[in-house]
């Protein structure tokens, strides 16, 4: 059995350093929202890739201190948040190759800056629909050892690219029962892949597991999101 703890109790052990990448993947609805609202103020220096025509998750992220850019060359010497968000172009096809262009500059650019933490809530649609799974693999199996730290965010386990589990520091899971989504669970180093595909059919409403799966506090969490 996982050993189930308090969101309180979570929240005040919980360490993340600048450098540990991050997986968190639920289904819409489950909290990874809230999750990402407490992640925030951890790091110093953060942007946030924004693909969607409006999310009210994106108001929050504002609401947070974040500065909405369009384009890395909007940047500026003091900035430390950013919800980079590319502007909708009048068709799908060129607003696809519009944020594919925008993106992948700023991973080009992120690649020689240490010390950013960058944001990948939809991590499927960046890798697939915009074809950055290449670029996506490299800063997760490369940035660690510039300081950067990678966090990728998806509904599902196997929506996630390869290497994004195994390279992950901090792994959250919600509820799921599918199948592929069971193999991908495989992919996450240093745990009992069976325990973990057995629990992760019983969580409730907003109850994730939370996995650390390097150093020498390696261990394993169920709790559940809390406001």
């Amino acid at each position: 059995m996982i050993p189930q703890i308090s969101w309180q109790e979570f929240v005040k052990n919980f360490r993340w350093n600048q450098g540990e990448h991050l997986t968190a993947i639920a289904p819409p609805g489950a909290g990874k929202t809230t999750l990402e609202m407490h992640l925030f103020p951890y790091r110093a220096y953060s942007i946030f890739f924004a693909t969607k025509p409006r999310d009210p998750m994106y108001d929050k992220i504002l609401k947070q201190g974040f500065r909405r850019i369009e384009s890395m060359d909007e940047i500026r010497p003091w900035d430390t948040h950013l919800l980079l968000w590319p502007k909708l172009k009048p068709t799908i096809e060129e607003t696809m190759t519009h944020q594919k262009e925008v993106f992948k500059d700023a991973l080009d650019q992120i690649v020689h800056h240490g010390a950013w933490t960058v944001w990948f809530d939809e991590t499927k649609y960046l890798a697939e629909m915009l074809g950055l799974r290449k670029e996506i693999s490299y800063c997760i199996e490369q940035l660690r050892s510039n300081n950067n730290t990678i966090i990728c965010g998806a509904q599902r386990p196997s929506w996630i690219p390869p290497g994004v589990l195994a390279h992950s520091t901090h792994v959250f899971l919600w509820k799921s029962t599918d199948r592929n989504d069971q193999i991908k669970l495989a992919d996450i180093g240093g745990i009992d892949a069976k325990l973990v595909r057995e629990e992760a059919k019983t969580l409730g409403k907003h109850e994730f597991i939370y996995i650390k799966t390097r150093g020498t506090e390696n261990h394993m969490v169920r709790s559940q999101i809390g406001k």
